[in-house]
């Protein structure tokens, strides 16, 4: 009986310990001059939508930016989580070979933001692609992103052309960065036609930061090349950059390269590249091969009937994606802005209507054209 005493005395004792515990946790949650702060499980993703096609999912990246590692301002980590909150599906982190203004202050190799970044990358759900940017004079020689590398300090060369034939030994894809940056026009200078030449470029970038580069889309067809459209951040991106749900046109959205991948993976991203399968996205626009621009308005865009009057149908078209649509039909302008509809009328007899989509380009200043069916 004694002992039966003493055991209920000390659960009673635990029990006392416990409830000053939870009175004293709850005098600290109400106390005015302490508030807690949200942890990163709460932070909004804003989700960029648009639907998948042609057997193909449509994953949103970004593959050109930096870190305190080369000439960017913000940590490896913080990149991961820029893109998880913009959207995105992929990142490539291309630090600079030659171009490290921090390194005084940072004993590192040129493969660290990739290793920093990893773990982050692999907790939300980003695909980190392996990268890095060998900069040379622009204009003369240029800056060109390898992406898929397996180790950039081997890319440490002092001929560029060395050093990308470096990245393509590791099996690295190699497009052409910005190639109207501080430069008049866009043109391919005599080192660069000798690296299209020796198959050392497989893409460019047609949209840049700020900077839209109309022939680059020419280039990309008459060249069987792959388009890009990245930021080149080297601030935070919301600096410069947003994503608005609303679609508001002021907006300066946040460039992003769709890819056309048949998973979401790395080996499916690198497949989608070789072949082409992207379509720039940037400030609203859309630009890309015509068949992929068709195929996307075609998954976006959907088309109802909705009522009779007379010897007049009435038509619901409905953006059911993230993205923007502004076309013309007949002469009249419409806008579509994220998930929004607008109507349009034509007499019974007509079945079908040319669509001219102003937001897209599939050739240098050239408008897609897109037959809507009315049925």
């Amino acid at each position: 009986m004694k002992r039966f005493i003493a055991v209920m005395l000390l659960c009673f004792a635990y029990a006392a310990l416990f409830s000053i515990s939870a009175d004293a946790q709850r005098i600290e949650n109400t106390n005015p001059n302490k508030q807690f702060i949200p942890d990163k499980s709460n932070h909004v993703r804003n989700e960029v939508v648009v639907p998948d096609f042609a057997g193909y999912k449509v994953l949103k990246g970004d593959f050109h930016i930096h870190t305190v590692f080369s000439d960017g301002l913000v940590w490896p980590t913080y990149r991961i989580q820029e893109a998880w909150r913009d959207g995105l599906d992929i990142l490539a982190i291309s630090d600079h070979i030659e171009y490290r203004p921090h390194s005084q202050y940072m004993n590192a190799d040129r493969n660290t933001s990739m290793k920093i970044a990893a773990p982050e990358a692999e907790k939300l759900g980003i695909l980190l692609v392996p990268a890095t940017e060998v900069t040379r004079e622009q204009g003369v020689i240029g800056h060109f992103n390898a992406l898929f590398i397996k180790d950039a300090e081997l890319m440490n060369l002092e001929d560029p052309k060395e050093a990308l034939r470096e990245a393509r030994r590791q099996g690295a894809f190699i497009f052409f960065n910005h190639p109207g940056w501080r430069m008049d026009t866009c043109v391919f200078s005599p080192f660069q036609k000798e690296l299209l030449e020796e198959g050392l470029i497989d893409g460019v970038e047609a949209v840049n930061g700020f900077e839209f580069y109309p022939r680059a889309i020419s280039w990309c067809k008459d060249l069987n090349i792959t388009l890009f459209a990245n930021s080149d951040a080297h601030d935070p991106v919301p600096v410069y950059f947003k994503y608005d749900r609303k679609g508001a046109e002021d907006v300066r959205y946040r460039p992003m390269t769709l890819v056309l991948a048949k998973d979401k993976s790395l080996e499916a991203v690198r497949e989608a590249l070789d072949a082409r399968r992207t379509i720039g996205s940037y400030h609203g626009y859309l630009i890309g091969g015509f068949e992929l621009l068709e195929g996307l308005f075609d998954a976006c865009v959907s088309i109802e009937k909705l009522s009779v009057v007379g010897k007049n149908t009435n038509w619901q078209l409905r953006n059911n994606s993230s993205l923007i649509f502004r076309f013309n039909i007949g002469g009249t302008d419409y806008i579509l802005l994220p998930f929004t509809s607008c109507t349009l009328t034509r007499t019974s007899d007509i079945t079908s209507v040319e669509v001219t989509v102003l937001n897209m380009y599939h050739y240098e200043n050239t408008h897609p054209v897109f037959k809507l069916e009315l049925k």
